[in-house]
């Protein structure tokens, strides 16, 4: 799961912020399976700048979140290619089998967030922006 930001189209100059389920594909780009009734599908469709929130899960037991790390990746965010949609489908389906029961509603379609910027938080005091070809290679 992840934090999608998107650009709010009926507030301008706003950020909008949801909870998505996400996916990854082989060069870490996000995979979304988004909803056109979703207010951050909209979003996408007017202006596709958004961002995406992911962090490490906690395990419980008192341990503080902000410790953890945690990745933002800022770009571009549309619809996947038509030949593309396959693979997208089941990369996202294998993680999120659930989805199965309405990934083929006609209202949902994938969405692919290609990032431009990537912003690493490690922890407390341990954070750096890296760049987009070094995250892609690390995905390789």
């Amino acid at each position: 799961m992840a934090a999608l930001g998107t650009l709010a189209r009926d507030l301008p100059e706003h950020p909008f912020v949801t909870l998505v389920a996400v996916a990854f594909d082989r060069k870490g780009r996000a995979l979304l399976l988004l909803s056109r009734l979703a207010e951050h599908t909209s979003n996408l469709e007017a202006c596709s700048h958004a961002s995406l929130l992911v962090s490490e899960t906690g395990g419980g037991g008192g341990v503080d979140p902000l410790a953890l790390g945690r990745v933002t990746l800022v770009g571009s965010c549309g619809r996947v290619p038509d030949g593309d949609l396959e693979a997208c489908r089941k990369t996202f389906l294998d993680l999120h089998p659930e989805a199965s029961s309405y990934v083929g509603f006609a209202d949902f379609g994938f969405f692919r967030l290609e990032p431009d910027h990537v912003r690493y938080v490690g922890g407390f005091g341990r954070m750096s922006w890296v760049d987009a070809k070094t995250y892609a290679d690390a995905w390789r």
